[in-house]
């Protein structure tokens, strides 16, 4: 064999060398990743919690996987979502990296036919909707999340560095995280709903007296740490039972339920709302003090006033509501949380019956 057969052969065989030191590497540092991911999915597995679900996902991950920013993008179209972050103490304001669709049309825009994680540089006009309005990173990877063949929503990841999400990348470990997710989410979003049964009113759909007795001490402490005043409203029906007894109870029924509604119009989505008994609505108010208060249960009184509510047997028929106002001042207090909570309630309570005394139908407010 001759000297230049040798040293090709000796080329070839560095050349393999490398190739297979490299493979070797790189079983190296999938080997980490795998487990690195496994770590993280029995830590995804193991939440019960809606709530602990999306601050893993949007505020650990980015953390634990030096990313500049992690959003969770889900299918909303009936508000049953909206509706179980907004029960959650701090409401639906807390989650900020939470985006929610009406429909799941523009990640079917996304996705295609191929529902298989989407990498590649930054685009404004198509990451944006799935990203927000946060500083733009250099690329992203936006992973579906599947469930029985149906698009829930995606995952979207954003890098600072460009090489991170690009298209050439293998998606074998996000393509097994996004599975992860999905089944996640499901599960929280399942298990809210299914917790949420004991604490909804079954006439109405809003939050029973169970769940406002459970709230009020947390909104009370939420207002003492944040030195913010908390008003409580007490929203009765006028002469309600002349409309049972003229009409029949399941007239009644459907009165109450438009009421509902008309207070949820006029309620933001961080405020407790709650049916408190009989025809008897309570709501609280952060950050609202004593005027805010006072306008906002003008307008609910006004607007029941003014609606002629639809029966089923296709008359309509005007109403009107008392409404008891008070407000919890952080700064005058320093009793324990319970008291406060009982004591600004049933101050609304003694507001109520004096709107009640005075003729119906008006607001009373005390400080």
């Amino acid at each position: 064999m001759d000297s230049s057969t040798v040293a090709q052969l000796r080329k070839e065989n560095r050349r393999l060398r490398l190739q297979m030191d490299e493979l070797l590497r790189q079983a190296r540092v999938n080997e980490k990743k795998l487990r690195r991911l496994q770590v993280q999915e029995m830590e995804l597995l193991g939440l019960d919690s809606l709530a602990e679900v999306i601050t893993t996902l949007t505020v650990d991950y980015p953390r634990s996987f030096e990313l500049a920013q992690v959003t969770l993008v889900l299918v909303d179209g009936d508000n049953q979502i909206q509706k179980l972050l907004d029960q959650l103490p701090g409401g639906m304001r807390q989650f900020h990296g939470v985006i929610l669709l009406p429909d799941g049309a523009p990640l079917e825009q996304v996705f295609a036919d191929l529902p298989t994680p989407r990498l590649g540089s930054y685009q404004e006009a198509v990451h944006r909707p799935f990203l927000g309005h946060r500083p733009q990173p250099a690329s992203v990877a936006m992973l579906p999340l599947l469930r029985r063949g149906r698009l829930i929503g995606c995952l979207s990841m954003g890098a600072a560095d460009a090489e991170r999400f690009a298209a050439s990348k293998d998606t074998y470990f996000l393509e097994r995280l996004a599975t992860t997710v999905a089944v996640c989410v499901e599960n929280a979003i399942n298990h809210e709903r299914l917790a949420g049964l004991g604490l909804t009113d079954p006439l109405t759909e809003v939050n029973n007296r169970r769940f406002f007795d459970q709230r009020l001490d947390e909104e009370v402490m939420r207002a003492m740490r944040g030195k913010a005043p908390l008003a409580c409203l007490l929203i009765d029906v006028d002469h309600f039972k002349r409309i049972n007894d003229s009409y029949g109870h399941q007239a009644g029924d459907s009165v109450l339920r438009q009421v509902a509604a008309v207070l949820r119009q006029h309620l933001r989505g961080q405020d407790v709302l709650a049916r408190y008994g009989g025809e008897e609505f309570v709501a609280l108010l952060s950050s609202a003090p004593l005027e805010r208060a006072e306008i906002i249960a003008e307008r609910i009184r006004a607007a029941l006033e003014r609606r002629a509510l639809p029966l089923e047997s296709g008359e309509r028929l005007r109403i009107t509501a008392s409404v008891g106002v008070s407000v919890l001042h952080p700064q005058e207090h320093r009793g324990e949380f319970r008291s406060l909570g009982r004591e600004l309630v049933e101050r609304a309570d003694r507001a109520l019956y004096r709107a009640k005394e005075g003729g119906r139908n008006r607001v009373v407010a005390v400080a």
